[in-house]
């Protein structure tokens, strides 16, 4: 039994409702992705969450439950896209030096961004049809966080 792990990145709605779950993986590695998404699919069902993410290296993968089994059965990939390094922001300074939490601090100050702006006109097709009006709506009415504690190198 896989024990629940944390998600990266959320995104709930005013209420405290998980609208979307981010997995932020640095490189994109096929193994590493495969786990990213079997480890997303569980938090998912285990929180209740419909809508995940995985952002992995250049890669955005989306998935979705369409709640039709319980116990995460019915989770399944909508599709992937690529991220182009230039679409993301700089990471915070204090995580400078922690590769993998800087990463994970620039896919949330993206998701932030693209919260405010809800421009995708600068995205590549595949990115804009992925993310699409749905996953916007959820961005535009929820609030982006980190879903958990990062550690800084000053914490320690």
């Amino acid at each position: 039994m896989m024990k629940t792990s944390q998600p990266d990145i959320i995104v709930t709605s005013p209420d405290g409702e998980y609208l979307i779950i981010v997995e932020v993986k640095l490189k994109d590695i096929s193994i590493s992705v495969k786990n990213a998404i079997e480890q997303l699919k569980h938090t998912m069902a285990s929180i209740g969450c419909s809508v995940g993410l995985v952002v992995a290296g250049d890669r955005v993968i989306l998935l979705r439950d369409s709640l039709e089994k319980y116990n995460g059965e019915s989770i399944y990939v909508v599709g992937e896209a690529n991220l182009p390094d230039s679409l993301l922001p700089p990471a915070d300074e204090q995580w400078k030096g922690n590769p993998a939490i800087e990463f994970e601090s620039q896919v949330q100050r993206w998701l932030e961004k693209l919260k405010l702006t809800a421009s995708m006109d600068n995205f590549p097709s595949d990115l804009r049809n992925l993310l699409s009006e749905s996953i916007m709506s959820l961005l535009q009415i929820g609030e982006v966080r980190a879903g958990g504690p990062r550690w800084s190198k000053v914490a320690r």
